[in-house]
């Protein structure tokens, strides 16, 4: 354990594809409020309107009930299920279920019609 984890500070990501990866303490999920399995924090990019790519840092709760829709979550969830705790046995393999999860969260886009329509209703005193 490094002392950024131990005095509880946020550890710098280096490199694009190093991940911070939190499975003790873990919040509930602000959407349901069930408890989150774990939250992985990781550098992602977007582009602006002017298609320039703004760096930035991503963190995502794992949620057992929100996010099962992505079938690289579903698979990570179906591993917590099994096994609850993390061990020498399934390091391996929760490795690549988080990196596969993690690979599927950055290719996620947002949904401009329904942001738009969301908004709308917003705007309207409808949401």
């Amino acid at each position: 354990m490094s002392d950024a984890h131990r005095t509880g500070t946020t550890p710098v990501l280096a490199t694009p594809d190093e991940l911070f990866v939190k499975i003790a303490d873990v919040s509930d999920c602000q959407s349901c409020g069930t408890p989150g399995l774990l939250l992985v924090r990781f550098r992602n990019s977007w582009k602006n309107q002017t298609g320039n790519d703004v760096p930035g840092i991503r963190e995502t709760l794992l949620c057992p009930q929100c996010s099962l829709r992505g079938s690289a979550a579903a698979e990570l969830i179906a591993l917590f299920s099994v096994d609850e705790k993390m061990s020498t046995e399934n390091v391996s393999v929760f490795g690549g279920l988080v990196a596969a999860w993690v690979e599927s969260l950055r290719q996620e886009r947002v949904d401009e019609e329904l942001l738009a329509a969301e908004h709308d209703l917003w705007l309207r005193g409808e949401l």
